[in-house]
């Protein structure tokens, strides 16, 4: 179940994925550098605004709507009702926010709340999906905001909106898809209401609220200090190879969580630990063979990337800083769909939070003291150290509340092949351009899959000789022997 539901995940967000990296080839070339870090800023703090206020909801919601399905209209509703008054109180902190700031933060405040509304709506009903299985729903949802987004907001930018279009057309793009779904609150109703229930969602969800706006000063904290020190050029250059990295190696590895962490789930509550052991065995090597050779490749790939995909004022310097935020977004995706689990499954959820404490003082303390010096590779590599930071403690302290299995030795066989496609790439360092990109990646993938079949990882040889050929060979028996 776990690779069918992640191919159909994988189908389901490659649209969305290959949308989101034309969309940074064409904003990249519609919008000036200091217009497009304002671009990033926006969304950045929209990003901060959901994990302060929404995102402890929507994970309350995946964690029990998969375990209570008799009662899909009480949880709804009880979901909805608290969505809704997160709604009331953010609208009336910022009012109040705004009488006392200058009138120029009005346009930003204001366009900044209506995105996060429109997005933490647009989650919730992502969440839904994925906790009832609903991979293609699911994919269908992701691939209709990205191509409305980029549609739409080039044809308001040509309609005269300009830069603001863009953002108008990213709000079209989360409330439009939602009308697919709109069944899933036919139930709703105040009546519905449990409070028990309320309680259960605050004491699981309000912990991970300080733990994920630690994790997004992890990851997101440096787009601030590049603007605070460098001001919106700097942070329009930065963006998009942060942007980059994280639609496909944190795209891909989003996929396999999207697959797996629910079963999990249901191995854990309907089986024990026994079988959510083997689930999570086979979560992590799924996890590994899809994205550490997606890693070394962009690792090894960024300089020919970035011309080709970048517009030309932001490809320069985006390129070689790339290959850190790769390593930095792999070791952080590691940590949230492995070692993480600890505290999930558990249910002891303050010790995320301890895990990302570190990690963002460590990234608050070197972005204070590597920026003014070293610019955006100093950003760069203060997100990378702290997410090795966040690794280690992750799995140091998960131990004590949940300890996960040792990894599948077919892990180990991942790494061997992920150095071989890298041997193969740094050969073929010297070709530029787009032609030489795509050989680069048809010749590492094929290295990296002939490594696959010669070490035999995830028995790939028996299930593709079965697959090939079982129908031919494989014939009923039904009789019985005297």
């Amino acid at each position: 179940m776990l690779i069918r539901h992640s191919i159909i995940y994988l189908i389901g967000r490659i649209i969305p994925g290959t949308v989101g990296v034309i969309t940074l080839a064409v904003f990249t070339r519609l919008l000036s550098i200091e217009q497009y870090g304002h671009y990033a800023l926006i969304i950045t703090t929209v990003g901060m605004f959901n994990t302060v206020f929404f995102q402890w909801l929507n994970l309350s919601l995946g964690r029990y709507l998969p375990v209570n399905e008799d009662q899909p209209d009480t949880i709804l509703s009880t979901a909805l009702i608290i969505y809704i008054g997160l709604i009331l109180i953010t609208g009336l902190l910022s009012a109040a926010v705004i009488l006392f700031l200058n009138k120029t933060w009005l346009n930003f405040i204001v366009i900044t709340l209506i995105l996060s509304w429109a997005q933490s709506w647009f989650d919730l009903n992502l969440r839904i999906s994925n906790s009832r299985l609903s991979p293609v729903l699911y994919g269908t949802l992701t691939s209709a905001k990205s191509l409305i987004a980029i549609c739409a907001g080039v044809l308001f930018f040509f309609s005269g909106m300009g830069f603001y279009g863009i953002l108008a057309g990213l709000f079209l793009a989360l409330l439009f898809p939602t009308l697919r779904v709109i069944g899933y609150w036919r139930g709703f109703s105040f009546l519905y209401y449990n409070h028990d229930l309320a309680c259960k969602f605050i004491r699981y969800g309000s912990p991970l609220t300080l733990t994920f706006m630690l994790i997004f000063i992890v990851d997101a904290s440096d787009r601030f200090f590049i603007g605070w020190f460098n001001g919106a050029n700097s942070v329009g250059i930065y963006a998009p190879a942060y942007d980059l990295a994280q639609q496909s190696i944190g795209m891909l590895m989003g996929i396999i969580h999207l697959a797996a962490f629910p079963l999990v789930l249901r191995a854990l509550e309907e089986h024990g630990i026994e079988t959510a052991e083997k689930q999570i065995k086979q979560n992590l090597v799924l996890l590994m063979g899809v994205a550490l050779p997606a890693t070394v490749g962009l690792v090894m790939l960024s300089t020919t990337i970035a011309p080709v995909v970048l517009g030309p004022q932001f490809s320069k310097e985006a390129g070689s800083i790339i290959p850190v935020i790769s390593v930095a977004i792999f070791f952080s995706g590691i940590r949230s769909y492995y070692f993480d689990y600890s505290f999930q499954l558990s249910k002891i959820v303050w010790g995320q939070m301890w895990v990302v404490f570190w990690a963002a003082l460590v990234n608050i303390a070197l972005n204070l003291l590597w920026i003014p010096r070293y610019g955006l590779s100093g950003a760069a590599y203060a997100t990378l150290a702290a997410s090795v930071i966040a690794l280690i403690t992750s799995a140091v302290l998960g131990k004590k509340v949940f300890r996960l299995p040792p990894p599948h030795r077919d892990t180990y066989k991942i790494i061997v092949a992920c150095i071989m496609m890298g041997a193969c790439l740094q050969l073929l360092a010297d070709w530029s351009g787009l032609i030489a990109l795509i050989l680069k990646i048809i010749s590492g993938a094929l290295v990296y899959i002939i490594c696959c079949l010669i070490l035999n990882i995830a028995n790939v040889r028996s299930q593709l000789k079965n697959g090939l050929f079982s129908k031919k060979l494989y014939k009923p028996n039904n009789t019985k022997k005297n």
